[in-house]
């Protein structure tokens, strides 16, 4: 029974007590009408009392609405957070899509494109740095998207884009195994600047999202938006070439890939490895199948001036590396002092490098 109900109740009761108690009084007695009233009251009390117990709810009654009513708005709540989740799903995949397109060159910015920006209210500085967040792993191991935990990194990924695009001055949307993120820069920024800021994000995300490891990739120069997909993907190579080439570093910048950047779209192609095949599978079949180590003599051979440099930097008398560069010429059926070789030959060796090192 509710506390107003009872109060009510509780005041009616006092009042026939009250009457009760002066048709009871002794100067009444004898009196037939209020003998009369007294029973009245007496009626009036007990159908009162059964009225009582009609609206009486026990506290066990009472405790089980109560249970009902919490858990009515727990469900209330919990819709409302899901609705609010999905809101926030729909716009994350709607500004998702729009970066992702420009990233990868399928849209350009025109005036359709700044509206669709205005839109999705993304306020894009106009000159900015572009890093791409590499995916190293999740809670200490490789990222795989089919494990059952898949929908855990999914949420955690998701998390840390929201977190990002909070960020006075940052832009953040995914992008394969990573986060492409634009972050506001001055005219004058220069290199060791850009590396301050991907040093700080490191730092920071590895803080708030321990169980997400990432490698930064810093595009070569400041962006502008009418080479938008080109930074984009020099930032991305930037993350990919230099997680293999300098595993432990974590912050890479284009600029320090070098060459290796330009034969990053190439590594994979069939023309690759036959190019490969072509220049030192010769050598490769050799060291394999007799246990020599006349790759690395090459490679030597190839970065040093003359080969008595190469002689001091292996240990080993000048005579014995002569007596290898022969043995390497005839193995490869080439003569090592021709430069248009040397610079296939050299070519082939970063190449496989490059494979053996970036390829997963």
């Amino acid at each position: 029974m509710s506390d107003e109900i009872s109060r009510l109740f509780q005041e009616e009761l006092e009042q026939l007590e009250q009457f009760k108690s002066r048709c009871s009084d002794e100067q009444y007695q004898g009196n037939a009408l209020m003998v009369h009233y007294a029973d009245m009251a007496r009626i009036f009390e007990k159908n009162l009392r059964s009225m009582m117990k009609m609206t009486k709810i026990s506290d066990s009654q009472q405790l089980y609405l109560q249970e009902i009513q919490q858990e009515l708005e727990r469900e209330i709540e919990e819709r409302i957070k899901v609705e609010e989740k999905l809101a926030e799903s729909y716009k994350r995949h709607r500004r998702n899509q729009f970066l992702l397109d420009l990233a990868e060159g399928h849209r350009v910015f025109d005036d359709s494109a700044w509206n669709t920006a205005r839109q999705l209210m993304l306020y894009l500085p106009t000159i900015f740095h572009v890093f791409y967040l590499r995916f190293t792993g999740w809670c200490g191991k490789s990222l795989n998207w089919t494990a059952e935990n898949a929908a855990e990194v999914q949420t955690d990924i998701d998390a840390m884009v929201d977190n990002l695009n909070r960020c006075q001055g940052i832009v953040a949307w995914e992008w394969d195994e990573g986060i492409g993120l634009l972050h506001f820069a001055l005219p004058k920024d220069t290199k060791e600047q850009q590396l301050a800021i991907g040093t700080t994000l490191k730092k920071q995300l590895a803080v708030r999202f321990p169980r997400i490891g990432i490698a930064v990739g810093i595009a070569g120069k400041l962006g502008a938006f009418d080479r938008f997909a080109h930074y984009c993907k020099q930032a991305r190579a930037a993350a990919a070439v230099g997680c293999r080439l300098w595993p432990g570093m974590d912050v890479y910048h284009y600029q320090d890939g070098g060459a290796y950047q330009l034969l990053y779209p190439l590594a994979d192609s069939q023309d690759t490895e036959e190019f490969i095949e072509r220049m030192i599978g010769n050598l490769l079949v050799f060291d394999r199948e007799n246990g020599t180590d006349l790759l690395p003599t090459l490679e030597k051979i190839l970065q040093a001036p003359n080969l008595k440099v190469v002689a001091e930097e292996m240990y080993l008398h000048h005579k014995t590396i002569v007596s290898r560069k022969q043995r390497i010429e005839t193995i490869l059926g080439i003569s090592l002092d021709a430069f248009d070789v040397r610079f296939n030959i050299s070519i082939a060796l970063h190449l496989l490098r490059f494979r053996e090192n970036i390829l997963r």
